[in-house]
């Protein structure tokens, strides 16, 4: 899986993710599989959210932009 440059969003260090997910498997090991299918679509639909606001932002600042200006790396 591919991380984000944080420069970009704020973040959890290396270790402290790896400390995150270690945790979050520990804590949805007894979950069904109904139940995780729906925690996962979740974190997705948060995760669609987000990408759509940036995009919608990034759309703006560069409508707002000198014509032949842009911003997009």
């Amino acid at each position: 899986m591919h991380r984000e440059d944080k420069s970009f969003q704020t973040g959890l260090s290396d270790q402290g993710f790896e400390t995150l997910k270690r945790r979050l498997v520990d804590l949805v090991e007894p979950l069904t599989d109904g139940q995780l299918l729906e925690l996962a679509d979740g974190i997705h639909e948060m995760l669609r959210q987000r990408r759509s606001v940036r995009r919608r932002h990034a759309e703006r600042m560069q409508d707002r932009l000198p014509p032949g200006v842009d911003l997009r790396v």
